[in-house]
């Protein structure tokens, strides 16, 4: 069951009872603060697994740990538990990353309905079945390698497909040292032909003598177990850096190396307005599918209430989450818009004069009566800049609520303005899980979320419009690691000598 049950409820007893009549295996996950959170004691069985994957840095699920140890608890995988349910001796590894090969497809998908209006439960037997929410726009989603369009898949089918993986032995392994070694060396004389080709005034023989330290080397570090992929940029790397040395020592006039300047800058740009055309590409398509999430989710419950004939309570609850799924795509679009009329403003224009000091002891208090936490400000106090207050505003207060959303309740928020050169500082630290090395950057992207959110409310839209409107105001913002855990964000400004 891909479904945390910390709360009992009622019901529960019954819901015991049927576990306990086959084997089972109930979810575990993580908290906030790193803790188990375990099914409630009614239905606790003696199996359970945890649901915790290893993103990689572009947000795709490829592995995960066979088991995972937190706060002094050793916890095997679900899919490694599930997959033992029909498989006693499957030997348990600790502490290996598993790697499905994701080419167990399709995992047959039954609607709960179907079971219990029908009854057509002959489907289910002598199957392993997972339990778990897939509806668009509801539960966790992540990306696989093999994700139809690139769209996220319920987690409940990832674990499902990663423990077939594991019973069919379809997992990945690293290649022996000795295929990388080869690999690489075929692959380092095949780019060597390839580049030497062309290029007449080098013969092929004596770019190949001068490259075979850099194809041994390669080869030798190979034995070092490093990945073919990292292998396969490097060779290339080399072996144009190699030819193009020779190539610029064999010619003399400056006519020649001014031409060959020119090239280069140009594909340059070339590879710049492509790269741009990319992003914007990619750009589009993000905004089309986080549209499509919730509104997804509203022609569901629209159905719902069409279709059915729901209790007073239940249409009233269902009426409900409409107005939440719309509310949240008017903010979505809301958001959207002060970010493309951003870039039509001009800063010259309508920059002005503005107390970043008294700004934030301004903003810092109104958001302290609004919560119960506390927030400590340390501000140098007249400090100037030039820009718009409505929009430093927001990133005072998109940055000042963040840290109250990720942080512990008890721990305070720290709020700080300072000079730095010629620059203004302005920090906010919390002591919330922090933002790994490898997403620092990547946060402050369009639709972008830490891993470490968790199921955090937000549209991945806060901490864009926050990047967006420093860069309008020629400044930067940063995410650090902070001075007791947590996280700083830090926002640089010029500072304004104007009168």
């Amino acid at each position: 069951m891909d479904l945390l049950l910390p709360e009992e409820g009622p019901g529960d007893e019954l819901l015991a009872k049927a576990l306990n009549r086959g084997p089972s295996a109930l979810a575990v996950g993580l908290d906030e603060e790193g803790h188990w959170v375990l099914p409630n004691r009614v239905l606790r069985p003696s199996v359970v697994g945890h649901v915790s994957f290893d993103l990689d840095r572009d947000g795709v699920v490829r592995r995960f740990s066979s088991t995972k140890e937190m706060s002094g608890i050793s916890m095997p995988a679900l899919p490694v538990a599930a997959a033992r349910l029909g498989n006693d001796p499957l030997p348990i590894p600790v502490g290996v990353m598993i790697r499905p090969g994701f080419r167990t497809r399709p995992i047959a998908a039954v609607s709960a309905a179907s079971i219990l209006e029908a009854g057509h439960v002959e489907v289910l037997k002598d199957r392993i079945v997972f339990i778990g929410t897939s509806a668009a726009g509801v539960g966790d989603r992540f990306i696989s390698p093999v994700s139809q369009g690139g769209s996220p898949e319920p987690g409940v089918q990832i674990e499902a497909i990663s423990a077939q993986a594991l019973l069919s032995k379809d997992l990945l392994r690293p290649a022996s040292p000795l295929i990388n070694a080869l690999l690489a060396f075929g692959l380092g004389l095949l780019v060597t032909f390839l580049l030497a080709l062309p290029r007449r005034s080098i013969p092929l023989i004596g770019s190949g003598l001068v490259l075979a330290p850099f194809l041994i080397s390669a080869a030798s570090l190979s034995y070092l177990r490093l990945e073919l992929a990292a292998l396969s940029v490097l060779f290339p790397l080399l072996l144009t850096g190699v030819l193009m040395a020779l190539d610029r020592s064999r010619r003399s006039s400056a006519e020649m190396n001014t031409a060959q300047g020119r090239i280069s800058e140009l594909e340059i740009l070339q590879e710049s307005i492509s790269e741009t055309r990319k992003q914007d590409a990619e750009a589009r398509r993000v905004v089309a599918h986080e549209l499509k999430t919730p509104l997804t989710s509203v022609r569901g419950l629209a159905q719902l209430l069409a279709q059915f004939d729901l209790s007073p309570s239940e249409r009233n609850r269902v009426a409900l989450m409409v107005v939440s799924e719309t509310s949240r795509l008017a903010q979505m679009v809301d958001a959207l818009l002060d970010l493309e009329r951003l870039r039509l403003r001009d800063f010259d224009r309508d920059a002005k004069l503005l107390d970043l000091s008294a700004l934030c002891i301004e903003r810092v208090g109104f958001l302290r009566a609004g919560t119960q936490r506390d927030i400590v400000a340390n501000i140098v106090m007249g400090q100037h800049v030039l820009g718009d207050k409505a929009l430093l505003e927001r990133v005072i207060e998109n940055l000042v609520s963040n840290a109250i959303k990720f942080s512990p309740a008890g721990t305070p928020i720290r709020v700080g303005v300072r000079v730095e050169e010629s620059l203004a500082v302005f920090e906010v630290e919390d002591h919330g899980p922090g933002v790994p090395m490898q997403e620092r950057e990547r946060i402050f992207g369009r639709f972008a979320r830490g891993s470490a959110q968790g199921l955090a409310p937000g549209l991945g839209l806060g901490l864009a419009l926050v990047a967006e409107v420093v860069g309008w105001h020629h400044g930067s913002v940063e995410a650090a690691e902070g001075t007791d855990g947590g996280s700083i964000f830090r926002v640089r400004l010029p500072l304004s000598r104007r009168p």
